[in-house]
């Protein structure tokens, strides 16, 4: 459930918002207490795993709210936790203790039982007043006629016990009602945007998780290149080496046959030996494809797009709206991702059509590629599309699955990248025929 975009909708949903919030300030008050009550009883034995329990519920309490001011606000609130320790009752509690969220989340639950109910109650208020005198005259003279007046018509000065007289009272509750339709939501959204700032992370907390982000990813790009060295140390061993050293001994008995006057043999030698030179020479090409394709450096990405398109053995259409020249690091990277993501959709999607869209949006390049496939791609460990995640990890990038079952799947490669200059990359379509 999320609060409309549209403007009137909103406001009209907003009540129910609110009257779910005040249901939660019921519960901190409640846990409130229960806190208080185990801060004393902890002295006990009996307290510590009480605790326990309640600094337990006071983060599903603290969840609930992120997700509902989130969902008010259109605004995502990370989690700032930390992995929960293992261990007995008492190393758990003085874990808990010891974390800062804790306390922020207690912080929350006091101003959320005492402020947050006057704030949702006195919005709540304000739009039960308008709605009631502004119906009452109408039920006083046709549902309620018979009954006697309310005591909330009553207001000491003066009673307004009859339905001509509670018309009196409608110029007050349209200015309620206005009060409510001007500020309302902004009073609700003042109150929300209080509890980002104490149930969202602290700077110290992103800057600690970001930090381990980038830790992570170094050491994922740094496994992948030595992954990658052996590759090539292996590839240079036990193909091109293993060709040259064999042309060398061909060449040599060459050279013995000549001395030999037998040019006949010494001929179909060298023919042997030209073969071999242009099979290590292929070998190496390969080898050096897998590295930074040629494609790149002489067509740019656009051109390699459309080269890899035109090799796919399913029919590919590439959108690409990327005007600038990228890094030539990020362009491999890039091109060898989206390599990965239409080799997985050859392997596994049972697709009939594949489309790849490049865009820019502000200092990102976002690749997204579309099937009409089987769905149900997802990441799993030592998989293509973990690979992919990885790869673009050294550049600060993501990648996002959407594939439910039945399909289709959009796998979306986001890259941060800044322009080092015009490309030859041109908006641009190309079909591959079917």
């Amino acid at each position: 459930m999320s609060i409309p975009a549209n403007p009137i909708t909103r406001r009209l949903a907003l009540p129910g918002w609110s009257v779910l919030r005040f249901s939660l300030t019921l519960v901190a008050g409640a846990l409130l207490a229960a806190a208080i009550v185990t801060g004393v009883l902890v002295v006990f034995w009996i307290g510590i795993p009480v605790a326990v329990f309640v600094l337990l519920a006071i983060r599903i309490w603290a969840n609930t709210q992120r997700r509902v001011i989130g969902e008010q606000l259109g605004v995502h609130i990370p989690v700032p936790y930390r992995p929960r320790a293992k261990g007995r009752f008492d190393q758990q509690a003085l874990w808990l203790i010891r974390e800062a969220a804790t306390w922020r989340d207690f912080a929350w639950l006091a101003i959320d039982a005492t402020l947050g109910f006057v704030v949702n109650l006195l919005y709540l208020g304000v739009f039960g007043i308008a709605v009631y005198y502004l119906v009452q005259p109408l039920l006083l003279a046709t549902v309620f006629h018979a009954a006697p007046s309310p005591f909330v018509n009553d207001f000491g000065f003066y009673e307004f016990d009859t339905p001509a007289k509670t018309l009196m009272l409608v110029p007050f509750a349209l200015a309620c009602g206005v009060a409510w339709w001007r500020w309302g939501e902004l009073f609700l959204r003042w109150y929300a945007h209080l509890g980002v700032l104490l149930l969202g992370p602290t700077a110290k907390a992103l800057l600690t998780e970001r930090v381990s982000e980038l830790r992570q990813a170094r050491d994922q790009t740094a496994g992948h290149a030595a992954a990658e060295l052996r590759r090539i140390e292996r590839d240079l061993h036990d193909g091109a080496q293993a060709r040259i050293a064999a042309l060398s001994l061909t060449l040599g008995m060459a050279e013995e046959l000549l001395s030999q006057q037998r040019p006949d043999q010494a001929a179909a030698l060298v023919g042997e030996a030209r073969q071999a030179c242009s099979d290590a020479l292929e070998e190496i090409r390969q080898l050096v494809r897998g590295i930074h394709p040629p494609v790149l450096a002489d067509r740019g990405f656009t051109g390699a797009l459309q080269a890899m398109a035109l090799d796919h053995p399913l029919p590919v259409s590439v959108v690409d709206r990327l005007i600038d020249k990228l890094p030539a690091p990020l362009e491999a990277a890039a091109y060898f991702a989206t390599n990965e993501v239409l080799t997985n959709i050859t392997k596994h999607a049972e697709a009939t059509h594949v489309q790849v869209v490049v865009n820019r949006d502000q200092d990102q390049v976002v690749i997204e590629v579309r099937d009409d496939g089987v769905g149900g791609a997802s990441f799993s460990a030592g998989g293509g599309l973990d690979g992919v995640r990885r790869r673009l990890a050294a550049f600060d990038g993501t990648v996002k699955v959407d594939s439910p079952e039945g399909g289709p799947t959009i796998v979306t490669m986001t890259i941060p990248a800044a322009a080092v200059g015009p490309g030859s990359a041109h908006n641009a379509a190309r079909q591959q025929p079917g």
